[in-house]
């Protein structure tokens, strides 16, 4: 029978704290600017984090899922995409497609 020395549990909790999942869920590696909570057209609740201090990716998380997106060119507004995500911010107003041939739904920034 192997024996796992004290010395190699504890250098494995050490690296396996390297990217912990945050309050939202987001890994805690880099630095994010605070939640954003957005109510959407189709009944879900979208929670966003931007990196800090550039905004180059930016977190979503619903209720079925996370997702990690990062800025793309947009000639009004600002958009992000990933597999299977886009989200375009424009006007206050926000158009996800979430999920592979999604139909885009309409999200606004929730009250409180």
């Amino acid at each position: 029978m192997r024996r796992i020395s004290l010395l190699t549990i504890a250098l494995m909790a050490l690296l396996s704290g390297c990217t912990t999942p945050g309050g939202d869920g987001q890994s805690s590696s880099a630095p994010q600017g605070p939640p954003i909570r957005f109510s959407c057209s189709d009944g879900s609740t979208l929670v966003a984090r931007y990196s800090q201090p550039d905004t180059a990716t930016l977190w979503l998380r619903r209720a079925d899922g996370m997702a990690e997106l990062k800025s793309q060119p947009a000639a009004s507004g600002s958009r992000y995409e990933g597999a299977n995500v886009s989200f375009w911010e424009h006007q206050g107003e926000v158009q996800l497609r979430w999920g592979p041939n999604a139909a885009a739904v309409r999200c606004g920034r929730a009250a409180g």
